[in-house]
């Protein structure tokens, strides 16, 4: 293989259990077969996916025994690891504790950076000031599905280095699914990782990021190309990649990646390890209509996929409310109210309810 040709590889491993030594191996030779740069002498901001603080079993973060092998792993070849991340509700002081990786961070000496504090401004973004301090920046995602984004891994979860509440104004400015996911390559265009290390040992499906359900795939996946690795990692659970916006998009504007047949899979194939009976979130394409160069938006809205409360399960913990920037949620009669026509369905409120309350489904005929 010609040194040109690494930026297309995607290396795969089975690791069937979160057992530490066995992930340390898959980190070492998937680095190695994907062309990870030296990290010798080098500051590496490890950026695991943190939406909330939750416990490691729910699959909604990275898993700690994941995030300690790849800082072991770094730290072992000359490096000066750092981590830290910004959840959809992030405040000031913010520690990773309840999901293992700031007790890690904590035993290894790794420093944790708190994204909210004097952020600078990239390519028209605002972003952790970290980014100007470090050499090298590594995504640690979990495989998952998003019920906006329709698939996360690699390049989404670069989004969580724009700090706190930022992140809802974003979802605002580019209130559509296509908008949206074209300003998440902006992101990691901005960002320019150095390489990504997948936990899809326990991913999610279903009702993803938060309230989906856990799904053993058995898979640690690895890449320069953040691009590539997401596209094989779609292709796992089932996935068309040019279905998910944030892919084609990427791939039409030839970034990291002009055709997905130049990506090169390095441990098997597609058919090894494709997931059965994995839940998707279904693909919207039903009422994309339009007539005399007129789009039928009020038509496609009425039929949209939006959030619906269960207020049987709702504990008013207003997180919902909290983030949602298009101020269309408001409590009254001890109950959350949605204002539709302010609704941008960016489901927001869906991915930071912990309790599951929110459901995204079409109101008219379900």
């Amino acid at each position: 293989m010609q040194k040109n040709e690494l930026s297309t590889v995607v290396s795969v491993r089975k690791v069937q259990k979160y057992h530490s030594g066995d992930i340390l191996k898959a980190v070492e030779e998937i680095y190695a077969a994907a062309g990870g740069p030296d990290p010798k002498g080098k500051r590496v901001l490890l950026k695991p996916n943190i939406l909330a603080d939750l416990a490691p079993e729910k699959a909604v973060t990275t898993h700690p025994e994941v995030f300690r092998a790849c800082a072991l792993y770094f730290q072992s070849r000359g490096a000066t690891v750092l981590a830290g991340d910004s959840p959809a509700l992030h405040a000031s002081g913010f520690k990773a504790k309840i999901c293992g990786i700031g007790p890690v961070c904590e035993e290894l000496g790794i420093e944790w950076v708190d994204f909210t504090e004097d952020p600078i401004h990239r390519n028209g973004f605002k972003f952790a000031r970290i980014l100007d301090e470090v050499d090298m920046v590594i995504s640690l995602p979990k495989l998952k599905t998003h019920e906006l984004a329709y698939f996360t891994g690699a390049t989404k979860n670069l989004f969580g280095l724009i700090p706190g509440l930022s992140k809802a104004l974003l979802h605002a400015k580019y209130p559509n699914r296509n908008a949206f996911s074209a300003m998440i390559v902006d992101v990691m265009e901005a960002i320019k990782p150095t390489f990504a290390i997948m936990d899809a040992i326990i991913g999610m499906e279903g009702a993803g990021p938060q309230n989906g359900q856990p799904k053993h795939i058995g898979l640690m996946l690895g890449s320069c190309n953040l691009i590539a690795l997401d596209i094989v990692a779609s292709q796992i659970v089932g996935y068309n990649p040019m279905d998910i916006p944030m892919l084609s998009h990427a791939v039409n504007q030839d970034v990291q990646l002009s055709d997905i047949n130049d990506i090169f899979i390095e441990g098997g194939t597609i058919k090894d390890w494709r997931v059965k009976n994995f839940k998707r979130i279904p693909i919207d394409r039903r009422y994309n209509l339009a007539f005399m160069g007129v789009r039928y938006a009020k038509i496609r809205r009425r039929f949209d996929r939006r959030p619906i409360f269960d207020h049987d399960k709702c504990i008013l913990c207003q997180k919902c409310v909290q983030i949602c920037k298009a101020e269309a949620l408001q409590v009254k009669d001890g109950k959350i109210h949605i204002h539709d026509p302010n609704c941008i369905r960016c489901y927001c409120c869906h991915e930071v309810c912990p309790v599951n309350a929110i459901e995204i489904k079409r109101k008219v005929f379900e």
